[in-house]
């Protein structure tokens, strides 16, 4: 998988940089396939396929906008679809193009409308940018405080750093649905760029919100110990014992 420090620190990322201990081991990785009523799934990376784990810390923006906008909101909003150098992934830019001009995602609210561009000049209203498991490490960007890898949204540069080992390998959460963490992971990022913030499971057995943490799992007594690791974020989800049902989209919760 949206405590807010402007211009200094990620906005409300599912990792976060504090001096706090790190939190206690997750529960293995194979209960991921258990029904939402047993143990939560792990935080960590799933087994898949290899990747670089390093890039130039650069982006480079991937020209090929079709101009199109998606959704008919009166609040326009333009984007960049960016790689890091050193990284190559030419199916990216479309399947952001995608996921963005689906009406499950923040289009279908009906408040706002999307559009890629390929320049610096007006700028974007933000940034999509493909960066490495190790440069989305840095303390100027998601940081690894909370041990597991994940995306962030960066307020100071109105960017959303997708973590490129969570593309390749997605989350257990997910169970093996590839596609489905992408759309989650873009439709997460995007809404802290449009404001939102962290929430929880809303009741056991629900779809998830697209803005709980499904990165780091699906259960509220899990998502809540891990942010512990940041203050006043545990606040956020309350440790009810409710688990969800994973859920990419934003209007498709039910």
């Amino acid at each position: 998988m949206l405590t807010m420090a402007l211009f200094l620190a990620p906005l409300a990322i599912e990792t976060r940089v504090t001096p706090e201990p790190a939190p206690p081991k997750p529960p293995p990785s194979s209960v991921a396939a258990e029904p939402a009523d047993r143990a939560p799934e792990s935080a960590a990376l799933p087994e898949g396929a290899p990747f670089p784990s390093t890039g130039a810390g650069t982006w480079r923006v991937i020209p090929g906008a079709s101009g199109s906008v998606a959704g008919t909101g009166a609040k326009r909003m333009t984007y960049t679809v960016e790689i890091e150098n050193g990284l190559e992934l030419p199916s990216f830019p479309h399947e952001i193009e995608t996921i963005f001009a689906d009406p499950r995602g923040w289009i279908g609210l009906g408040e706002v409308s999307l559009q890629r561009i390929d320049t610096e000049d007006p700028p974007p209203s933000f940034r999509v940018s493909l960066t490495s498991a190790d440069t989305s490490r840095r303390p100027d960007l998601c940081g690894f405080e909370i041990p597991y890898d994940s995306s962030c949204y960066l307020v100071r540069d109105r960017r959303i750093v997708v973590n490129h080992a969570r593309w390749v390998r997605g989350a257990h959460s997910f169970q093996g649905d590839l596609p489905g963490y992408h759309q989650y992971a873009i439709n997460h990022e995007t809404g802290h760029a449009l404001g939102y913030g962290h929430v929880g499971c809303p009741a056991n057995g629900a779809a998830a919100p697209v803005m709980m943490q499904q990165t780091f799992g699906l259960s509220n007594n899990y998502v809540a110990e891990l942010n512990r690791a940041e203050p006043g974020a545990a606040a956020k989800v309350r440790a009810d014992g409710a688990v969800c049902r994973p859920n990419p989209w934003v209007t498709a919760a039910s």
